[in-house]
């Protein structure tokens, strides 16, 4: 005996599932019921309104597509900054802070010209499948909107380095460090850890995971 679903049970994903695989030309009565009872305000209103709710905050479940994607745009800088080291001639270590905030700023650079350019992606955020857009209408931004959103952090790092030239001069001026270069790196250092921190925290504490960088450059990053 050929077994027929009880549709009317069927949630909306459930319907839209049924039309989708449902044998038309064999079954076209179910077919039928399916397509009247996903047109059926009565019946669907209820359980439509929650599935794209659900669709809505996947769309901007982001953060580990966020995190990864920033991994491999690490993975890419790291690269470039060994080839920068091989055409320049110079020796890149850990503790070395000019490079390290010289290529941060070359990141910051890099993710501006991407958003801008590209779609709101960076390589890293086309290999995870994410995008930044504008969070009015989630329209494609340009160089400017990414240049607002990239604004804190390449401030940031444009001040670190040349804090970090500053106090190389003056150590080698005058072998020691001014109160005034003491308390700037003093402050920098705790103005970008407040920063950092802030970052997180606005990410996981709105609907749409929006980092404080996003309210700066009014955009918003979602799942493709």
């Amino acid at each position: 005996m050929d077994y027929k679903p009880n549709f009317s049970e069927f949630t909306y994903d459930e319907l839209l599932d049924a039309e989708k695989h449902i044998d038309k030309d064999a079954y076209p009565e179910r077919y039928a019921e399916v397509i009247e009872l996903l047109n059926d305000p009565n019946h669907t209103s209820q359980g439509k309104n929650e599935f794209f709710e659900e669709i809505e905050v996947s769309k901007y479940s982001t953060f580990w597509p966020r995190f990864w994607a920033a991994f491999i745009d690490g993975i890419l800088f790291a690269i470039i900054l060994y080839v920068e080291s091989l055409i320049f001639g110079f020796d890149y270590t850990q503790q070395d802070k000019f490079f390290q905030t010289f290529n941060a700023i070359q990141l910051g650079v890099y993710a501006v010209l991407m958003h801008g350019l590209c779609g709101g992606q960076t390589f890293g955020k086309m290999a995870l499948g994410v995008k930044v857009l504008n969070h009015l209408d989630e329209s494609e931004i340009g160089v400017k909107q990414a240049l607002r959103r990239e604004s804190v952090n390449l401030v940031l790092n444009t001040l670190s380095l040349i804090l970090i030239v500053v106090v190389a001069s003056s150590i080698e001026t005058t072998g020691t460090l001014s109160t005034f270069v003491t308390l700037s790196a003093a402050v920098l250092g705790v103005v970008a850890i407040t920063w950092v921190i802030s970052e997180f925290v606005t990410m996981l504490f709105n609907e749409k995971r929006r980092a404080l960088h996003d309210f700066i450059g009014r955009t918003v990053v979602i799942r493709t």
